[in-house]
């Protein structure tokens, strides 16, 4: 059983849409956001004086992916105040600013965090990367680089709590190749030679229709229902199909975590986090439907609805 965080979040301005903070307990680390309409008054921020990385988040109209910016400096609020007043950078609308609170980041600490952000948004293929280069940076020392990695990981354990979740895949998975595929028997048994399904204490869920060419395997991890890479789905889009989710599908086919298939079909060759299962049966189909009896438990037939009232009956039986 993973083990609970505590993350303290502080509204500055008292206002959840103004400036907020947000820490974990027993990390160094400081997390800074402002949006850009009260950037004067984060600027005076002391945060603002440290040296740090930090995220610039916004659109651009060519993308339905979220524009992010990575960048670092001795004293970030200077770099940020030259990129207000930058045409050039003119598509964001909030800073993240990454600081530590006992001030031991260095020059090379914040140039190796740089790094290794612009490489996971890349990564994780949720969004647009504007910077212009990629500023590989490896010159730290053995421990320098133990510590930057612990702290990376509390970067991005604390960034979807304030709404940016750019950073983080579901869980560690390697990309299927787009010549494997996923079969499914008629019991419901997912076999896939090029991945093993990762270890959630939890079923997982296979979702099939041969007519339309939809083969699917999910699990339930880290609070998402998240599509496994290997799955196919149908393109065609009818106007039930949430708004939400449309867009969900063209960000993927555009990043390329799912790639056009002949016949009309999509295939993932990442996993695809989603809100519920009918969220789930719904992106695939490409119209409204029930998950909870379109997912069945993987070898057992169970559907997602019977199986969730099991569950439910466990632990509070009527």
């Amino acid at each position: 059983m993973s083990k609970g965080r505590s993350v303290r979040l502080f509204l500055a301005e008292g206002s959840a849409t103004g400036i907020l903070t947000a820490e974990i307990i027993n990390w160094t680390g400081h997390v800074l956001a402002v949006p850009r309409i009260r950037l004067e008054d984060g600027l005076r921020r002391p945060e603002m004086l440290r040296t740090g990385v930090y995220l610039l988040i916004g659109s651009v109209a060519e993308s339905e992916l979220p524009a992010f910016y990575v960048g670092e400096g001795d004293s970030i609020g200077e770099r940020i105040r030259i990129h207000a007043r930058d045409d050039d950078k003119d598509y964001w609308d909030r800073v993240v600013a990454i600081t530590s609170k006992d001030m031991n980041l260095t020059k090379a600490h914040v140039r190796y965090l740089e790094s290794r952000l612009i490489s996971l948004l890349k990564d994780a293929r949720k969004s647009v990367v504007m910077n212009r280069t990629d500023p590989g940076f490896e010159r730290l020392p053995e421990a320098d680089v133990a510590d930057m990695e612990t702290f990376l990981d509390e970067i991005r354990l604390v960034l979807p709590v304030i709404g940016v979740d750019q950073l983080r895949r579901p869980h560690p998975r390697t990309v299927i190749p787009e010549t494997s595929t996923t079969t499914l028997s008629a019991d419901g048994q997912g076999t896939d030679d090029h991945a093993s399904l990762p270890s959630t204490g939890r079923p997982s869920f296979v979702l099939t229709h041969a007519a339309k060419g939809i083969h699917a395997v999910a699990v339930e991890t880290e609070g998402e229902f998240v599509i496994l890479a290997g799955a196919t789905g149908d393109l065609n889009t009818a106007p039930s199909l949430r708004e939400t989710l449309r867009v969900l599908r063209e960000q993927a086919l555009e990043s390329g975590r799912a790639v056009s298939a002949p016949g009309g079909r999509f295939r993932l060759v990442q996993d695809l986090a989603v809100g519920s299962p009918s969220a789930a049966a719904a992106l695939l189909f490409g119209t409204s439907r029930n998950g909870r009896t379109d997912w069945l438990v993987q070898g057992t037939g169970q559907t997602c609805a019977d199986y969730k009232t099991a569950l439910l009956d466990g632990v509070m039986p009527i």
